[in-house]
């Protein structure tokens, strides 16, 4: 099996470049070329089973445990809303690093706390709310997840001269999308394509591709819960082809990482 932690570690991360790799479903993790990591949304445990029943039993087993993430200097968490496979709480159990610092909507802080997260490594993340932490820029922007989520964003994450957009989950919005293409030029744009409570199919996001106009775009949320995942990452490339021509459009398979 894989060893992505040591790959992780061996992929080199020249100035002006950020590595992200895929953990499946909406997780990813971001490598800065000072060596440091970025999480967001990492779902690594079959916690959502736990909680939720076998309809939520994780299809492909994790490439990663969270004991392992004890072992990267991390400098940022970020979470985009408080659904289970997205702040997977186990894994947030079993991370003991009291150093770095959350950055997440207010229900999901409130969550964290209850897992035993000090509220001073908490900061709120809302639509327009913006934090400069160690070098990178992290921004609230526009997400609509639906009543079950009201709070849920988008993240705009800078660092190393690149900008990534992670939508979270969300319905499309096309001019919510217009006013991100227009505050900032994406590098790489993450796009939820399960549509499925509320979350753009794969039509959708790569409608949502031809408004925000990235250098890049992959798609997330699919093959991996049997309950909320969905999608077909192939439609999304073919039809983003079609619609946005001038965007790359790439499939990330769970563990692959590519540098931007």
């Amino acid at each position: 099996m894989i060893n992505l932690l040591q790959k992780l570690r061996d992929t080199e991360v020249e100035p002006g470049r950020v590595a992200v790799c895929s953990l499946g479903q909406a997780g990813f993790i971001y490598k800065r070329s000072n060596g440091d990591y970025v999480l967001i949304d990492p779902y690594v445990t079959d916690s959502c089973a736990t909680k939720l029943g076998r309809h939520f039993q994780r299809i492909m087993p994790s490439l990663i445990d969270p004991e392992e993430l004890n072992d990267l200097p991390i400098s940022a968490y970020l979470i985009t809303h408080h659904h289970e496979d997205h702040l997977d709480e186990e894994c947030v159990r079993r991370i003991v690093s009291t150093e770095f610092p959350f950055y997440t909507p207010p229900e999901t802080i409130r969550q964290l706390v209850a897992l035993g997260i000090a509220a001073d490594r908490c900061f709120a993340l809302a639509d327009g709310r913006s934090y400069l932490h160690a070098g990178m820029e992290i921004h609230g922007t526009f997400a609509d997840h639906g009543e079950l989520a009201p709070d849920a964003v988008g993240i705009v994450f800078q660092s190393d001269g690149k900008t990534i957009y992670h939508m979270g989950d969300t319905c499309l919005n096309e001019g919510e999308m217009k006013r991100i293409s227009e505050k900032f030029a994406i590098d790489l744009m993450i796009a939820p394509i399960n549509g499925k409570y509320g979350n753009m199919d794969e039509r959708e996001a790569a409608q949502a591709v031809s408004l925000v106009n990235p250098g890049t775009a992959i798609p997330c949320h699919y093959w991996m819960l049997p309950g909320n995942s969905g999608g077909n990452p192939l439609a999304f490339l073919e039809e983003a082809e079609s619609m946005a021509p001038k965007t790359r459009t790439l499939m990330l398979t769970q563990g692959e990482i590519i540098l931007i």
